[in-house]
């Protein structure tokens, strides 16, 4: 995509004339761009160490926009049809070690009965089904690309209980004051990735403004992730995908920053632009 549209100053910029601008502009807009046809969500990556031109995209483009087709040119996203689909009369376990079998039990937000809130489903109360294990990474997928998995009350365990599917993933963009403190899976995109000053290095990977989520992966962790995926530098982070399972805190700072922090990178995934 070769133009966007900044939200901030309502200006549409071309990819040259966004990166001729002051490092600062470019850290405070580049997390309120939008396509200029779709007004879908965007990002901006800087010219890349491997030569790649500075350039925009969008994921998710919306129904018909005609910038859709260019991205996909220019190396976007991959579509659902390349990625495991999803029968959704399954009831879905995901084990995150590949191998050992899920215990489950109430997870931190659970009620004095089990039941737990925010949708926590109860195991009487179903009838038996077929079972499939999948990897985070098609969850992602299927996250990104078909609503009806996002709004479905199709059954997923973890070892923190059983949920369904619509009350266990959060959209960056749907989180609210109801969510503090609360384990679920959080998506959405990064507009920005970097690693935190100081000696303790943590990556960040942030999902828009400063007063938008943050997920916050450990310094002892931030090099191993990066390694799982083929990048050169945090820069090339934008415009990807993540989810994460965790808890919303707020930082104790005047900002009150809200983020998830992952200790775990069995935990997280990232889908690339």
């Amino acid at each position: 995509m070769d133009v966007a549209h900044c939200t901030a100053d309502g200006r549409n910029y071309s990819a040259l004339s966004f990166e001729a601008l002051d490092d600062s502009v470019i850290e405070a807009y580049r997390r309120q761009l939008v396509c200029p046809e779709c007004r879908g969500p965007a990002f901006f990556r800087k010219e890349s160490t491997s030569g790649q031109a500075a350039c925009f995209g969008a994921r998710p483009h919306g129904e018909n926009c005609s910038l859709a087709a260019v991205d996909s040119s220019q190396g976007g996203m991959s579509g659902p049809d390349k990625e495991e689909r999803i029968n959704h009369g399954e009831r879905i376990e995901i084990d995150f070690k590949f191998g050992a079998s899920p215990v489950l039990h109430p997870g931190p937000d659970a009620d004095d009965d089990g039941a737990g809130r925010g949708g926590r489903f109860r195991g009487g109360q179903r009838a038996q089904t077929s079972v499939s294990h999948r990897r985070l990474s098609t969850l992602l997928k299927n996250l990104m690309h078909s609503e009806d998995f996002c709004r479905s009350d199709q059954l997923i365990a973890l070892p923190e209980g059983e949920y369904r599917v619509k009350d266990l993933f959060v959209k960056f963009d749907e989180i609210n004051v109801h969510h503090l403190n609360s384990f679920r899976g959080y998506w959405g995109l990064i507009t920005d990735a970097g690693l935190s000053k100081g000696e303790s290095k943590s990556l960040w990977l942030n999902s828009g403004a400063t007063d938008d989520v943050s997920i916050v992966v450990d310094a002892s962790l931030s090099v191993p992730f990066l390694e799982r995926f083929p990048v050169a530098d945090t820069d090339e982070l934008s415009g990807s995908y993540v989810l994460v399972f965790g808890e919303l805190k707020v930082s104790n700072s005047a900002r009150k920053k809200r983020f998830i922090a992952t200790k775990d990178i069995s935990r997280i995934t990232l889908s690339l632009a």
